[in-house]
């Protein structure tokens, strides 16, 4: 199962209409998001606008080819992730992709299994990378705080406190901190964090040691929680050494400012920039969570995939600000008409969809009918009427995520073959 193409964007170069158009479709499901250009002259101005993750590009091409197109991208990004494709006749332009350090070739016609084992191969670095990146950057910002607190203790007494540690839990002395507490067990609160009593004394029950609980864990997760003096919940950043065989030093650092700005962050990370919807990522969320329930309860849901009929219409002729002005409108209608059960995300540019919960196949045409028609009545000041089509089917044993969406996207290829705007629906 792909895990880290979905998080990706992706550059597809092809000067060959038909292939092009034949790749773009696979490639577009499994990637955040799809750029096409038919040259390398337009394929590096929309490498230097949107900067996608991965550049898969033919090496022959007219206007500008492959090679000279991924020099140019090199010269703006030299890290930039580069898939040549290539036929046998085209051996005497290796050695200079060679030299251009790509991460990957495929030969010509390209398998389209190998083309995406390629892709999450390549996606998998990329995403490894920025992980530990963004891992290291916070890291860094604990060893640069200056709200580090410390104790040394053997779990049943505390032996040394620091000052700032006596005021954050409100007493005058180590003495009165044993007094208070009957192990530093009891002075960490019943929280959600990895570092927490029930875990701590599960582990323990295990033949662990604490010192062994927390050196065991991921750095990016020893986080416990605090009750300070006013009752408030501080989040740690927690740091242990041994000093001898009983005694172990431990140091807190305070991050609740950063812990409450990162599940800011997540919330955010949720919602789609411009239509403020959910996206990709948070219906992916999601359909596991209902498809564990169906597994196990056999609770039913339907899918639906709905996309605007004409959009690109839309921007051609008014421009790319009323296309957004069209698709924040659809969002916000949709969003106001959805049940709370239901969910409702942008998949990628004008492609939107539905899960909709405790719901057949029966019913949930019946609820699409109900949008398409709200959204026939939508009507833009400038682009005038809106239309969409919908490609709908219902949960069955032994689906994924990848096979709902793929008979849902077959049926929403019907319902464009059809003549658009209308419902289609697979079983």
């Amino acid at each position: 199962m792909l895990t880290y193409t979905k998080e990706i964007s992706i550059l597809y170069v092809e000067d060959e209409d038909d292939v092009r158009d034949g790749y773009a479709r696979a490639l577009k499901r499994i990637s955040k998001e799809l750029h096409t250009a038919e040259n390398g002259s337009i394929g590096l101005a929309l490498y230097e606008k949107f900067k996608p993750d991965i550049v898969i590009s033919d090496i022959r091409m007219p206007v500008l080819n492959g090679l000279e197109m991924v020099k140019g991208i090199k010269e703006l990004n030299p890290n930039a992730s580069v898939i040549f494709t290539t036929a046998h006749s085209e051996s005497s332009y290796l050695l200079e992709a060679i030299e251009l350090h790509v991460d990957g070739y495929l030969l010509k016609p390209v398998q389209k299994k190998a083309m995406i084992e390629l892709i999450e191969k390549v996606a998998k670095n990329i995403m490894l990378e920025k992980e530990n990146c963004e891992q290291k950057a916070m890291l860094q910002h604990i060893i640069d705080s200056e709200t580090s607190v410390s104790i040394i203790t053997d779990l049943s007494k505390i032996s040394f406190a620091s000052r700032s540690f006596l005021n954050l839990v409100g007493v005058e002395s180590t003495h009165e901190l044993n007094c208070k507490f009957d192990t530093i067990l009891d002075i960490i609160s019943d929280s959600d964090s990895m570092i927490n009593k029930d875990k701590i004394l599960k582990s323990m029950n295990d033949g662990n040691s604490f010192y062994k609980y927390i050196k065991d864990l991921d750095e990016t997760k020893r986080v416990t929680s605090i009750k300070n003096k006013d009752g408030e919940t501080k989040s740690f950043y927690v740091n242990i050494s041994k000093i001898d065989k009983n005694n172990l030093h431990i140091s807190l650092t305070d991050i609740t400012k950063m812990e409450a700005k990162l599940k800011e962050t997540r919330k955010k990370a949720y919602l789609d920039g411009l239509t403020k919807v959910y996206n990709r990522n948070k219906f992916q969320e999601v359909f596991e969570y209902q498809l564990k329930q169906y597994k196990r309860y056999k609770n039913e849901f339907s899918l639906a995939i709905l996309d605007i009929d004409h959009f690109k219409n839309f921007n051609d002729k008014f421009g790319h600000l009323v296309g957004d002005e069209v698709l924040v409108m659809l969002s916000d209608m949709m969003k106001k008409n959805m049940r709370e059960s239901d969910i409702f995300a942008r998949w990628g540019g004008e492609e939107f969809v539905m899960l909709l919960n405790n719901t057949t196949l029966e019913n949930a045409i019946k609820r699409v009918e109900y949008f398409k028609n709200s959204i026939e009545n939508l009507e833009h000041k400038v682009a005038g009427k809106i239309t969409a089509s919908f490609g709908i089917t219902q949960i069955k044993d032994g689906d994924t995520i990848d096979s709902l969406l793929k008979r849902s996207d077959d049926a929403l290829y019907e319902a464009k073959a059809s003549g658009r705007n209308c419902i289609k629906s697979k079983i």
